[in-house]
C-alpha cells in the first residue's frame, strides 16, 4: 500500500487519502483510517464525519472537514503548540520561584503560583510582550502597544486573562473602600458576554495594576485605563449608572496610581452625576442588591472627597450634609443580596442588628475628622487664641469618645482583637480605622504645637493660657506615642496581610513631626524615650512599606518620613528666609484660604507671585521668544547671556504657557512638601 502524496502546511501533511492497487493493477484511492490530527498525535480516530470526536473534544480543526479553505488554521506563536497542533500543557519556561520550589509554573508572568502566594514573578507578562524589528523586547506604551487585527480577540478580553484579573480586582477592591460592584453579578454578565466593554477594561486594568508591580505591567494598565477615560469623556453627557461606575473606577485608579490632577477633575464629574441621579437619597427599589450597589457607589465618591477636601469647604464637592443614604452593609450581606439594616451617617450609635463592618464606621469617622479640620482651620484663620473656642474643641473630643464607645466588641482595640484581626482579611481596614481615630486627636490638638504648619500664629499662641497649651500638647503627644505602640505591636505579629490605608504613610510622617517638635515631653529612658520611639517608628515604616505597591506615591512619603525619623533627637536648623514678597503672598494665602492636608496653595501663590513680578520687568515682554525646547525635552534659553534667575523665570513661564494651569495644581496627598504636615524649619533638603 502506498500513501498518496499530499501538501504540507505548518509542518503537517494535509492528506486524508491512501492509495492501493487492485488485482488488475489499477490504482484505487480509499479514505484514510485517521484524520491528520489524530495521525500526528498517534491516537485512534473514530472517523466520525464531518469532524472526528477527538478533534471536537480538543477543539482542533479536523482534516475531514472539507468546508474550510485552510484546513489548518494559523496558530500564531508556535512555541505554545505541539507539532500536532494542540496547545502545550507544560510550560517551556518557569519562573525562579517555581524552579526553586520545584513546582509547576504556568509559563507566563505573573504565574498562578506566584499570584496565589504573593511572590514576585520574574516571567514577562504574556499580554505585554512584543518585539520590535530588532528583536529586542520593548515596554508597551501608548505608542508601542501592538494593534489588534480585525476579527481577533484583544488580550484583555481573553477568557483566562480576564478571569485572572477579575479575581484580583475583587480581592483587593474591598480592602480600603466598599466595593460597589457585585462580583457574582459581574461574573454572570461577563460569562454571557453582556458586560460593558469599558467596565471590563477598567476592572482588568485595575487588577493588573494591583498585581503586576513591574514597570511594563503598570504602563500597560495605565494605557488601557487611558483608552477607557478617553472614550468615557467623549460621552460626558450621559447620566447613567453604568457611566458613573466607570467614572468612579477611573477616579479610584487615578488616585492609587498617583495621577492626582486627573483624579481631581474626575471627582467633580462623578459627584455631579451622582447628585443629578439623586443617588444620595434612599430609593424604594425592590431589589436590595441594586439599592446597596447604588449606596456604595456614592460612598466611594464621598470617601475620596473627604481625602481631597481636607476640611476646606470651598474644595468639597460631596458635602457630609448631603448624604441621606444608609451606610454600607457588611461584605457578606452584599455578596448574598441580603437587605441592609445599617444606620445613617448622622446617627451616633448603631443598632445591634445592623449588618455592618469596619467600612461603615470608617465613613462615620471621616465625617468627624472633616468637622475637626474645619474647626482647626477656622481657629487659625481668625488668628484668635485657641482657648477662646475651648467648648467647640471639647465637643469634638466628646464625638471621638462616643464613636470609640459605640464600636462593636469585634472592632474594639484590645490586645486579643489585635491578634485576631491582624491575621485576617480585614487587617488593613481594622488598623486603618484605629489609626484614623488616633490621628483625629492629633489633628484636634496640634494647633498648640509650635513650629508645625497647623499651629496657630505666634501672637495668638502668646495670648493662650499656659495650662491650655500644656493640655493640648500632652494630648497630642500621648496619642502620637499610642500610635507608635500600635504600629510596633502590628509589626511583631509577623502577619502576611498588609496594614493600613491611604492615610497610613501620612500618619507616620505626622507622628514623627509631632515628636520632633515636642522634645521636652520625651524621657531619657523608658518607652517614651527618643531611642524607643525611633525604634518603633522604624518598625512602622517597615510595616507600611507594602503600601507602596497599592499607592504609587506612598513611597515618596515614606522616604521623607524615614529622614524625619532619623532626625529625632537632633536640633533643627532654620533655612534661609524666602523672598519677602513671596513669603507675604504665602502668608496671605494661608490666612484667607488655609492649606491643609492636600493643598498646594502656597506653591500656587509662590508661582503666581513670581509671574506677576516678571510682568513688571521690561525684558519680560518678549520672553516667550527666548524660550527653546531642546531635543531632550528641557527648557533652554536662546539668550546666551541669560542669568540663572532669568532661566528659572523662563522655565516657569514656559510651564505655565505650554501644559496649562493643571501642572501647578497637583494634589498629591503623599507629598509632604505640599500638604499641611510639611515643616520648612526642618534641616532637610526638601525644597
Amino acid at each position: 500500500m502506498a500513501t498518496s502524496p499530499g501538501h504540507t502546511t505548518n509542518g503537517v501533511v494535509m492528506s486524508n487519502d491512501v492509495s492501493t492497487t487492485d488485482d488488475n493493477g489499477l490504482r484505487v484511492v480509499i479514505a484514510s483510517a485517521t484524520c491528520n490530527r489524530c495521525r500526528s498525535r498517534k491516537v485512534k480516530c473514530d472517523r466520525t464525519q464531518p469532524v472526528c470526536t477527538a478533534c471536537v473534544r480538543l477543539q482542533l480543526h479536523c482534516s475531514y472537514d472539507r468546508r474550510s479553505i485552510s484546513p489548518v488554521p494559523e496558530l500564531g506563536d508556535r512555541s505554545n503548540y505541539t507539532e500536532a497542533g494542540t496547545r502545550r500543557k507544560r510550560a517551556r519556561q518557569a519562573c525562579e520561584a517555581c524552579r526553586n520550589g520545584k513546582a509547576r509554573c504556568s509559563g507566563w508572568g505573573p504565574c498562578e503560583r506566584c499570584v496565589s502566594r504573593r511572590l514576585i514573578c520574574d516571567l514577562p507578562a504574556r499580554e505585554a510582550e512584543h518585539r520590535g524589528d530588532d528583536g529586542v523586547m520593548s515596554i508597551p506604551t501608548p505608542t508601542t502597544l501592538p494593534s489588534i487585527p480585525s476579527g481577533t480577540t484583544p488580550w484583555w478580553s481573553e477568557k483566562t486573562t480576564a478571569r485572572h484579573y477579575l479575581d484580583i480586582y475583587f480581592d483587593s477592591a474591598s480592602r480600603t473602600t466598599p466595593s460597589f460592584l457585585h462580583k457574582p453579578s459581574i461574573l454572570v454578565e461577563w460569562s454571557k458576554g453582556d458586560l460593558d466593554i469599558n467596565l471590563l477594561k477598567c476592572i482588568v486594568a485595575f487588577g493588573m495594576f494591583m498585581n503586576d508591580s513591574r514597570p511594563e505591567g503598570r504602563i500597560t494598565a495605565r494605557t488601557l485605563m487611558q483608552e477607557v477615560q478617553d472614550d468615557t469623556l467623549r460621552k460626558i453627557g450621559r447620566q447613567t449608572l453604568a457611566h458613573l461606575k466607570i467614572l468612579v473606577i477611573l477616579l479610584r485608579f487615578r488616585f492609587q496610581a498617583g495621577q492626582f490632577p486627573d483624579a481631581w477633575s474626575l471627582l467633580a464629574l462623578a459627584a455631579r452625576s451622582a447628585f443629578t441621579m439623586r443617588l444620595n437619597y434612599e430609593h424604594s427599589n425592590p431589589d436590595p442588591l441594586v439599592q446597596e450597589s447604588n449606596r456604595r457607589l456614592v460612598w466611594a465618591i464621598y470617601q475620596l472627597d473627604r481625602l481631597y477636601s481636607g476640611g476646606m469647604e470651598d474644595l468639597a464637592v460631596f458635602p457630609v450634609e448631603k448624604m441621606h443614604v444608609r451606610l454600607p452593609c457588611d461584605e457578606r450581606s452584599f455578596e448574598m443580596g441580603i437587605g441592609s439594616k445599617a444606620g445613617f451617617l448622622h446617627e451616633t450609635g448603631m443598632e445591634p442588628s445592623a449588618n455592618v463592618d469596619a467600612h461603615a464606621f470608617k465613613l462615620r469617622l471621616l465625617a468627624i475628622r472633616d468637622r475637626i479640620l474645619r474647626y482647626t482651620k477656622s481657629v487659625r484663620r481668625k488668628g484668635d487664641s485657641p482657648a477662646d473656642s475651648r467648648s467647640a474643641m471639647e465637643a469634638l473630643q466628646v464625638e471621638l469618645n462616643t464613636f470609640e464607645r459605640t464600636l462593636p466588641a469585634e472592632l474594639k482595640l484590645t490586645s486579643q482583637r489585635l491578634v485576631f484581626m491582624g491575621h485576617s482579611r480585614e487587617a488593613g481596614l481594622y488598623v486603618g480605622l484605629h489609626t484614623l481615630w488616633m490621628m483625629c486627636h492629633c489633628d484636634l490638638y496640634r494647633f498648640c504645637v509650635p513650629g508645625i504648619r497647623e499651629s496657630v500664629p505666634k501672637d495668638a499662641l502668646a495670648l493662650t493660657p499656659p495650662n491650655f497649651i500644656e493640655y493640648c500638647q500632652h494630648a497630642c503627644f500621648g496619642m502620637a506615642v499610642r500610635l507608635c505602640g500600635l504600629w510596633s505591636d502590628l509589626y511583631h505579629l509577623d502577619s502576611s496581610e498588609y496594614f493600613g490605608d491611604e492615610l497610613m504613610s501620612v500618619s507616620i510622617y505626622q507622628v514623627a513631626q509631632i515628636l520632633h517638635h515636642l522634645p521636652h515631653l520625651t524621657l531619657e529612658d523608658g518607652e517614651d524615650s527618643v531611642l524607643s520611639l525611633k525604634k518603633r517608628l522604624i518598625e512602622a515604616l517597615q510595616l507600611a512599606a507594602p503600601l507602596g505597591r497599592v499607592y504609587s506615591n506612598a513611597m515618596n512619603c515614606l522616604k521623607d518620613s524615614e529622614r524625619l525619623v532619623n532626625a529625632l533627637g537632633r536640633s533643627s536648623v532654620t533655612q534661609s528666609s524666602p523672598d519677602p514678597s513671596v513669603a507675604a503672598a504665602i502668608e496671605t494665602a494661608e490666612r484667607e484660604h488655609l492649606a491643609s492636608k492636600h493643598s498646594v496653595l502656597p506653591h500656587l501663590y509662590r508661582d503666581q507671585n513670581i509671574f506677576d513680578r516678571g510682568k513688571g520687568h521690561p525684558e519680560s515682554k518678549d520672553q516667550r521668544s527666548n524660550v527653546l525646547l531642546s531635543s531632550d525635552g528641557r527648557v533652554r534659553s536662546s539668550n546666551p547671556n541669560a542669568t540663572l534667575s532669568q532661566l528659572d523665570h523662563q522655565r516657569r513661564e514656559y510651564q505655565e504657557m505650554e501644559p496649562g494651569f493643571s501642572d501647578m495644581f497637583l494634589f498629591d496627598p503623599f507629598n509632604m512638601q505640599l500638604n499641611g504636615y510639611y515643616d520648612p524649619e526642618l534641616d532637610f533638603p526638601f525644597i
